[in-house]
């Protein structure tokens, strides 16, 4: 049986779309369909380079948003770690940190654009349905968790409070994984 991904996003009336994902868009199976905002220009050129980034990694398109999203992050990140340093140096060679010279300066206008572009990119990634679609797949994943753990136990015939002992080391263990 073929499970059709649907579209992440709800109606107005709270509900899960009940269209498929992408429909009417570029990105047919993946992130919003055309009538929560699947076909917007910024979702369509999210989409686009998630799909060329899938191809060339070999990674779900929604794994490749959620990377570019890191990658923007990391990457002003890595701005401010030099700003700092930088800064670090100024005021050690004693330099005012409220006058700081043209180089961290330079470097703190990097560090806006590159903490901008993280914003959008991450902006992006949310309008274009990354994140509801991922939280469906965690809740998906969950669910098949659950089901393999009850139907493990329901095999080892264990009476209710072996049954409790076993459910309860389950989620001691999962709930160290989280930290």
């Amino acid at each position: 049986m073929t499970v059709v991904p649907r579209c992440p996003r709800r109606t107005k009336a709270g509900a899960m779309c009940a269209y498929p994902a992408g429909l009417g868009t570029s990105h047919p199976g993946y992130g919003s369909c055309n009538r929560h905002g699947g076909a917007w220009p910024q979702s369509e050129e999210m989409w686009k380079k998630a799909m060329e980034i899938s191809r060339q990694e070999d990674v779900s398109p929604v794994d490749a948003l959620v990377g570019m999203v890191r990658t923007a992050v990391g990457r002003a990140a890595y701005v401010d770690g030099v700003l700092q340093e930088h800064l670090r140096t100024h005021i050690e060679a004693g330099g005012s940190a409220l006058n700081p010279p043209t180089e961290i300066k330079t470097w703190l206008h990097q560090s806006r654009l590159e903490r901008k572009l993280a914003a959008q990119t991450a902006q992006m990634a949310v309008n274009a349905g990354v994140m509801t679609a991922l939280e469906r797949r965690l809740d998906l994943e969950g669910s098949l968790v659950a089901d393999a753990l009850t139907a493990a136990l329901d095999a080892l015939g264990l009476d209710q409070e072996d049954r409790m002992r076993a459910l309860g080391a389950a989620q001691e263990r999962l709930m160290l994984g989280e930290g």
